[in-house]
């Protein structure tokens, strides 16, 4: 019986698919925040706001629709008021790594930082 609940632990049975992308994604924090760091060079440290990601769908004109995504968000150099967005493909429920994309501009105070 014991094996059984071990077995459950380690292919994560009861996770749902967004708590088991969202795991994928924090075991792939540092790539996400050198991905961030090198769109300027003027950051120096990144912050990932876990709680504020989001999965959405996205159109693109036909009946079936272009595909889902998941929103990353979070600040920098510990500025309250910068940010950033990066989205990810998702195909058959899982994260598709190489599709890391910054969605909008980094920010600072609403304006896109330099």
């Amino acid at each position: 019986f014991g094996g059984g609940a071990w077995l459950a632990q380690e292919t994560n049975l009861f996770l749902s698919p967004r708590a088991k992308q969202l795991d994928y994604l924090k075991e792939h924090e540092e790539e996400i925040v050198k991905f961030v760091k090198s769109k300027n060079s003027k950051i120096e440290s990144v912050q990932i706001s876990w709680d504020e990601t989001k999965w959405e769908k996205v159109g693109n004109g036909t009946p079936q629709g272009g595909g889902e995504i998941v929103n990353v968000y979070g600040g920098f150099n510990h500025i309250e008021s910068s940010s950033w967005n990066v989205t990810f493909d998702i195909e058959n429920g899982k994260i598709i790594p190489n599709s890391m994309a910054l969605a909008n501009y980094l920010r600072m105070g609403g304006r896109i930082f330099d």
